[in-house]
């Protein structure tokens, strides 16, 4: 541990001077909040006045070292004083600690065009060749060798500022020498570029490197077009250990090279402004992303925008089973991602949001077409072109580049085309916006929706999992906890399995609103699956519709409502089947209902301008909706009942974005009661049609 410097002892005893004969001291220096004694609530006091403008109860006290104003130097000199006085009272005749040691311990870094300037807490320049905790190689390449905290000893935070072209800033703190050190970095104005390496370059730190992005300041690193750093690779900021970024600053990655942030291990985003631009992915995380802290219930200061031109926004590559790796969670925040020729989001092994504004967009949107691209010629037999047109699941219109939304890949044999285990997305909150070329949501393992509210357009499809599909919670009984709206998709849910327990579903599909069909569908490249690459096999699937609200309108043609390779069990809910078939299951299967009620229609997806009011046996109104006019039918096991051309008032308004006003409750008028027989669909051969 530090111990205050003879210096700083006689500058501390000397503040507690009088003011003037006569006159009593309001405060003693470092007392801040005014109790009588220096302490760690001083310290506290003070580091929230300095990072969240926090009220001193006596500012004259917390200018520590006199120079007139307070801020990190003078907390710097509390936090010594407080640990001094806490300590152990020293042996009589110990000497003290050279002054030179506390002295020369940079905690300012100001870069310059071809220097760096170096300065202490006490706001003095040290020479290069004295700096204690740091060393300059070449003028402006700074690397850090001593931790700042162990977790307990705080020996000051570095603040880092300036402006140069061709700079570094390395950390490198020798986990043996320093086995629980933490590096925390407070970037105050900083723009830093380098052609040759890294600009921020984190080799190796026990616990974490910390980079504070200070409030009301904007930071720049930008690395060059074509090198490689230590690790073999390139990216804006490196990092092989675990880091953290926060603040309530502008950070501005640019990733000219390849990556913009990288992080070998674990890598926290917990708030501020974060802006990367890359050549290649944006953000990659190996071990894991994890973005909002999960302790915050505020995420208005954290904001993630990210723009890859190569590769992935987001991205996780650990593919080590039972290692809990290789996942991307996030919690909250805005989170804007645009994919020009990859995913939105893809993890190894698993996706998890819980919360947040998550808008992505992927190669040329959901406007993308087969015609023209490169995907027309592929050579790949799995990929457009191939074996008549298309994929295996019947969609032509592919992509021949993984261009999803969010993916999670799962882990699979050494030969890539045999499942293990993972590859899973939940979602249980939050607003997710996707507009893709490729799948909108896509999952090797199994996918749990519980709640959310989903805006989808794909090229492809809306959600796709290569196992189970979950939307919602079983039992719930409620229309409101997941909302999903797909106004733009081949299919719209698919799974092998899809369960469908409660929330509202409303969809427009050129294909099958519903399909439960087993196998994987590659759905671009790099993925695989049971089948081989891209291969959506016609085995067994099956549709279980538990409950919520479900609207489908799939086009005119041969297309299905809900479909199934398996039987469809119905015991609860309220689904609205527009399409050839409305519902149809496989070969020697059948539609059981024990429960809820169903409404079916052949109009295809085209005028979705009749108003229908869907009332409970009590006569209350459960909810409106906008759908085809044409000649429906309806099976009721709950003695609900349906009206046509309707007049709705009241209610709540759900599925944001959606144009065909859905509403829970409110009351209805007139219209007319749906009352024909409901047709079931026809059955498409052995196992169905994928």
């Amino acid at each position: 541990m530090k111990k205050m410097t003879m210096r700083t002892a006689a500058m501390l005893l000397s503040a507690i001077t009088l003011a003037g004969a006569g006159q009593a001291l309001a405060a003693a220096i470092g007392d801040v909040n005014n109790d009588g004694s220096q302490n760690v609530a001083d310290a506290v006091m003070l580091t929230k006045h300095l990072t969240e403008g926090a009220a001193l109860t006596s500012a004259e006290a917390a200018d520590l070292n006199g120079d007139g104003v307070v801020n990190a130097a003078d907390l710097t000199l509390l936090k010594r004083g407080v640990l001094t006085e806490s300590s152990e009272p020293a042996v009589p005749d110990e000497p003290e600690t050279p002054a030179e040691t506390d002295d020369n311990y940079v905690t300012q870094i100001t870069f310059a065009s071809g220097s760096v300037t170096l300065k202490n807490a006490a706001d003095q320049v040290i020479a290069a060749d004295k700096a204690s905790n740091l060393k300059v190689e070449n003028g402006t390449f700074v690397t850090i060798t001593a931790q700042t905290t162990d977790g307990t000893v705080n020996y000051g935070d570095i603040n880092i500022d300036g402006e140069c072209a061709e700079g570094q800033v390395k950390v490198d703190v020798d986990e043996t020498a320093y086995p629980n050190a933490q590096v925390t970095l407070n970037l105050r104005g900083l723009t830093l570029s380098n052609s040759s390496d890294s600009p921020i370059y984190v080799s190796q730190v026990a616990d974490e490197c910390v980079i504070t992005v200070k409030k009301d300041t904007v930071n720049t690193i930008s690395d060059g077009t074509d090198y490689t750093n230590a690790d073999q690779s390139a990216g804006a900021v490196y990092s092989l250990d675990d880091l953290k970024i926060k603040g309530k600053g502008t950070l501005i990655v640019n990733g000219n090279c390849g990556d913009g942030i990288v992080c070998k291990d674990d890598l926290k985003i917990w708030n501020g402004d974060i802006q990367v631009n890359s050549a290649d992915d944006g953000i990659r995380g190996k071990d894991s992303i994890r973005i909002g802290d999960p302790d915050d219930t505020d995420y208005s200061a954290l904001k993630v925008t990210v723009v890859s031109k190569g590769g992935d926004a987001l991205k996780s590559t650990n593919d080590t089973a039972d290692s809990g790796k290789g996942y991307i969670r996030i919690n909250g925040g805005t989170v804007d991602l645009k994919a020009e020729n990859g995913d939105g989001i893809q993890a190894e092994q698993e996706v998890i949001i819980n919360g947040g504004d998550i808008n992505i967009y992927t190669y040329q949107g959901s406007g993308y077409s087969a015609s023209g691209s490169s995907s027309s010629g592929s050579t790949n037999p799995w990929q457009g072109g191939g074996f008549g047109g298309g994929m295996q699941d019947g969609n032509s219109n592919k992509t021949d580049i993984s261009a999803k939304g969010i993916k999670a890949v799962g882990l699979y044999d050494e030969a890539g085309t045999t499942w293990q285990s993972m590859g899973n997305i939940t979602v249980t909150g939050g607003t997710v916006t996707v507009n893709s070329s490729d799948d909108s949501l896509h999952c090797g393992g199994s996918m749990t929706l519980t709640g959310g509210v989903f805006n989808i357009q794909s090229a492809d499809d809306g959600f796709h999992a290569d196992h189970n599909l979950t939307i919602g919670t079983e039992n719930a009984k409620t229309y409101d906890d997941v909302q999903i709206y797909v106004s733009k998709a081949y299919e719209g849910i698919e799974g092998v399995n899809i369960y469908q327990n409660s929330g509202t579903v409303y969809i427009v599909s050129t294909d099958d609103g519903y399909n439960a069909a087993g196998g994987a569908d590659g759905s671009g490249g790099g993925n695989t699956g049971m089948f081989g690459p891209g291969g959506m096999s016609s085995s067994y699937g099956e549709l279980w519709l538990r409950g919520g609200l479900v609207v489908v309108n799939s086009a005119n043609g041969d297309h299905d409502g809900l479909d199934s390779n398996g039987p469809i069990n119905l015991t609860g809910g309220y689904y609205f089947c527009n399409g050839q078939e409305p519902l149809d299951t496989g070969d020697g299967y059948s539609m059981s209902q024990t429960g809820g009620t169903y409404v079916t229609m052949t109009a295809g997806n085209t005028n979705l301008n009749t108003v229908y009011a869907v009332k409970d046996s009590s006569g209350n109104v459960v909810a409106s909706f906008k759908w085809a006019g044409g000649s429906a039918g309806i099976s009721s096991k709950d003695n609900s009942t349906v009206y046509s051309g309707a007049t709705v008032s009241g209610g709540t308004a759900i599925l944001s974005g959606c144009p065909y006003s859905v509403s829970l409750g409110g009351t209805a008028s007139g219209g007319s009661q749906v009352t024909g027989s409901a047709s079931s669909g026809g059955q498409m051969g052995p196992g169905g049609r994928p």
